[in-house]
Formats: C-alpha cells, sequence, structure tokens
C-alpha cells in the first residue's frame, strides 16, 4: 500500500521536526498496532513532550481540536495528524472523562494510561519501539490484555469494555482472562456511557471483520443490558461459529453497514418499529434509522401478505407492492440481507437448494430489475388529469387510483403510456373495472 507507507513517513517526518527542536516524539497508539499487524492504517497518531503552544508554532496549519487535553491537529497538505503531549489522568468521577489531564515528560507514563497493551506502543523516528506492558507479544499470541490492573482500566472509563470487545472481534483475538472477568464484574457500569457512544461502537463492530464473533462476546458478557437505555429485543443467539449461514461467510456478503444492521435485527425477531427504537436509542441519523428500519419492514410487510395464504411464497403481486411501498434500495437490500442469512425469512423464499432453476429469491430479483417504474412521480399521468377525466371533485380515490395505475404498469401489465394510462383510468373511473 504505497498510500499507506507514504502516509507513514509522513508521520515520522513531523515527529522529526519536533525531535529537531528538542522535543520527544513518536508515533504511537493504533496506527503502530496496525502497521505491525500488517493491516489498513487509518489515522496517525503522534505523541511528544512539546506542549500544545510549542506545537502550533512549529507548523504553518495548526487546529486546536483538544487544547484542554493537550491536543492539536497539524496539516500537512490535506492531511490531519493528531499530535498530543505526553500526559497522565487523574480520576475519572463518570466512568468516561478524567477529571483532570497532567501533562509529562515521559512517553512510558504516557503510555500506561492507555486502554489495552496492543495499543501502548510508540515508535520512534528511528524505528525502536517503546513498548513497556508487552503489546507486541500480546499481539503475537492473539490477546487483549488491558494495561496494568484491569478493573482500574475500565473503572476510568466504562466504554473501554465495548473497545475491548471490537478489538477482540476485528482482530479475531482472545480476550484476557483478568479483562473478561473485569468485564462481567464492571459491566452495570455501561449504564454510564452515553447511547452515543455505544452506538459509535457497535457501529464499528458491525462494519468489521467479525461481526459474527462480537455479537457473541456481547450477548454472552451481557454488556447491553445494562446500557443506558434498553434495547428490545436482545441480540440474537448466533450457531457455531463454523456454521456457514450465521458465521463469518454469512456477513462478508454484506458489505454495507446497514445491512448488517438489518440481518442483525432481523436475527433477532425485530419488527420496524423495534428496529427504528435501536436506531433511535444509539442515536444514529434519521437517514441511517431509516435506511435499516425500512429493511426490516419490507420483511415484515411480506410475511404479514404471506399469512393465511396457501402458496407462502410471495408471488409478483405481493413482491411489486413491498417495493412500491418501501421503494428499490429497501427492496435491494433486503434480497441481501436473505441471499446471506436464508433462514430470516425461510418460509417465504422456502429452500433454495431444492429449487430447480432460478430460487426464488433471484425470481425477486428478476422481477425487481423488470420494473419500468418504481415511483409515483414516473407515472406519465397526473392526479388532475385524472379529475378532469373523471368529471369528479378530487379527493382520496385521486391517490389510490394513481397507486392502481403504478402497480400495473410495474408489473408490466400496463404500458406507461399517457394515452393507454388515460383510458385504463377511464375504464376503471366508469365502473368498468374487471
Amino acid at each position: 500500500m504505497p498510500e499507506q507507507e507514504e502516509s507513514w513517513n509522513e508521520g515520522i517526518r513531523l515527529a522529526s521536526i519536533l525531535e529537531a527542536a528538542g522535543h520527544a516524539a513518536y508515533l504511537v497508539g493504533g496506527c503502530v498496532r496496525d502497521r505491525l499487524l500488517g493491516r489498513r492504517i487509518n489515522d496517525i497518531d503522534i505523541a511528544t513532550s512539546a506542549l500544545p503552544e510549542q506545537v502550533m508554532v512549529l507548523f504553518p496549519k495548526v487546529i486546536p481540536t483538544g487544547l484542554q487535553h493537550g491536543t492539536v491537529t497539524v496539516l500537512l497538505g490535506d492531511v490531519g495528524f493528531e499530535v498530543t503531549t505526553f500526559r497522565h489522568e487523574a480520576t475519572y468521577s463518570d466512568a468516561r472523562h478524567p477529571d483532570e489531564v497532567v501533562f509529562v515528560r515521559d512517553v512510558n507514563e504516557d503510555l500506561a494510561r492507555r486502554d489495552f497493551t496492543i495499543n501502548a506502543i510508540a515508535c520512534g523516528t528511528d524505528g525502536r519501539m517503546i513498548d513497556p506492558f508487552g503489546g507486541r507479544a500480546d499481539l503475537a499470541r492473539r490477546f487483549v490484555r488491558c494495561v496494568g490492573a484491569a478493573s482500574e482500566r475500565f473503572s476510568e472509563d466504562a466504554l473501554r469494555m465495548l473497545r475491548g470487545v471490537r478489538f477482540a472481534a476485528e482482530f479475531d483475538f482472545e480476550i484476557d482472562a483478568e479483562a473478561w472477568e473485569a468485564i462481567l464484574g464492571q459491566r452495570r457500569q455501561l449504564s454510564r456511557i452515553a447511547m452515543e457512544r455505544v452506538g459509535v461502537e457497535l457501529d464499528k463492530m458491525l462494519a468489521g471483520s467479525h461481526p459474527d464473533k462480537a455479537i457473541r462476546l456481547l450477548r454472552t458478557s451481557g454488556l447491553l443490558v445494562h446500557a443506558k437505555e434498553s434495547l428490545l429485543p436482545p441480540l440474537p443467539e448466533l450457531p457455531a461459529r463454523s456454521e456457514p449461514e450465521t458465521g463469518e461467510l454469512g456477513w462478508r456478503k454484506l458489505p454495507d453497514a446497514n445491512d448488517r444492521w438489518a440481518a442483525l435485527l432481523l436475527l433477532a425477531g425485530a419488527d420496524e418499529r423495534q428496529a427504528s427504537d435501536w436506531m433511535r436509542k444509539l442515536k444514529f441519523s434519521a437517514r441511517k434509522g431509516d435506511a435499516v428500519s425500512t429493511v426490516v419492514a419490507v420483511s415484515g410487510y411480506l410475511r404479514s401478505q404471506a399469512s393465511g395464504r396457501n402458496d407462502e411464497t410471495p408471488d409478483r403481486e405481493v413482491w411489486t407492492e413491498a417495493v412500491l411501498r418501501f421503494g428499490v434500495p429497501a427492496a435491494e437490500s433486503y434480497l441481501s440481507v436473505v441471499r446471506a442469512f436464508p433462514s430470516i425469512d425461510s418460509a417465504l423464499w422456502g429452500d433454495q437448494k431444492e429449487q430447480e432453476g432460478p430460487s426464488r429469491i433471484e425470481q425477486a430479483a428478476e422481477w425487481l430489475r423488470a420494473m419500468p417504474i418504481s415511483r409515483l412521480n414516473e407515472l406519465a399521468i397526473r392526479g388532475d388529469e385524472l379529475v378532469r377525466l373523471s368529471n369528479r371533485e378530487a379527493g382520496p380515490w385521486v391517490a389510490e387510483e394513481l397507486k392502481r395505475l403504478l402497480l400495473l404498469v410495474a408489473l408490466e401489465k400496463l404500458s406507461n403510456d399517457p394515452l393507454a394510462l388515460k383510458n385504463e383510468a377511464f375504464r376503471s373511473l366508469q365502473g368498468g373495472r374487471e
């Protein structure tokens, strides 16, 4: 990854400028960890003995992003690097934020305040690693272990329990026994963490490499039971990881994070209201919440239409009605989800392996692709034209007739041609509907 190497080298250059001015400076944290793991590096952070005001005079473009915590963002071209003064953090009264930040002169003191050993490694401009807590050894043995006493680290910041689960899932590591016991012992402290922060961690877990492992760890630990707001239904109990449907393979079929959220909630048995409630409580954007809950709504609608029918497979008309009601993006996402996890709506779609020819899901996908139009504003007739054509006063009947015409066109039973639409509407409005 040439761009990764270039970014790393820019970080080294920044640290070298600080060193030339008489300050100690190291690349620290996640960037060092990910470089050692051979993973993609997202952000490069610098820790230095220089105070923020000393950093600001050395670089032409600096943003004072967190002066109270000793952090500024240095811009080299279009790339921002967080530069933070070595610091020690005092007590955490709210189980999240330090009551006081004290600047120190030694990188080892700075590393001692960090959460996990794998995040407490510093790299100097000469490539020498500062690793006072055995982070490299924990990377090699694939363990998530706290810096110092796990109970102290989690009592300082309860969000670290979720971060530990996220790192274990993302890297496919095991959580150290002491850390796991501390999570079980202090999980009630999660109630002190803002739901927005919980949502950020969960979103990263689902978007990560092993969401199935994250779900299992969250369920086994019972962490989310103690969130500030209740999240119902609870997380699903997934089968063994080796099973393809709910193991890694299913999640890998869903590159979109919102589709993964929809899959999780459908596996948990959530309905549209519950899915919307999850999204709202976790403080996600309205757009994200709608995207997820609407996919869940497609499933609920198809199930409701299938109940009581002899043929449990949604036929073309029912499927097309669902597409028109919830939109093409939601329908496409729903198909992606049930392809990845067939058990979600297996009663609707049956066992694909036993089908001859295209599966029922692929038949629905073909119907979707074949739809000439999917929105009322694409219909080649307007409501005022229906009013003139019928010589009746406008009312709810106009919207109903437009929806009927849209369904006929979407089903390819009627051309989206103004004359054809007017003839069909006239026939219907004159009572000649067959």
